[in-house]
């Protein structure tokens, strides 16, 4: 039984649709391994692909170019969260007592 030539390419374009869900649950720490994984699967394909791997090729340049967009996205909500956080950090410096500075003993009297 004889594997269809265009099998490892639905394969990669499979894990770049598992990294665009993984981007977007934000569940970064996994998306290395799956990347490492991808890469694997990448570096055991021949450097030119058969004519059949055409439909899965444009599929997974479709699919990175959505991992892209999303990871952009992502980065520009941790950005916003940061703000925030940084803006509530100011504000309850505004809210924290004032320091008192020690009192200054003159020791030359």
């Amino acid at each position: 039984m004889t594997s269809h030539p265009a099998q490892p390419y639905d394969a990669l374009a499979s894990l770049i649709e598992r990294e665009l869900e993984l981007v977007g649950q934000r569940r970064l720490d996994e998306l290395t391994l799956l990347q490492q994984t991808r890469a694997a699967l990448e570096r055991a394909l021949p450097e030119t692909p058969p004519e059949q791997a055409g439909p899965a090729l444009e599929r997974c340049r479709i699919l990175h170019k959505r991992v892209e967009i999303e990871l952009v996205r992502v980065g520009e909500m941790l950005m916003m969260e940061l703000s925030h956080v940084r803006q509530a950090q100011r504000a309850a410096h505004g809210y924290a007592p004032g320091m008192t500075r020690a009192p200054v003993v003159d020791t030359t009297v």
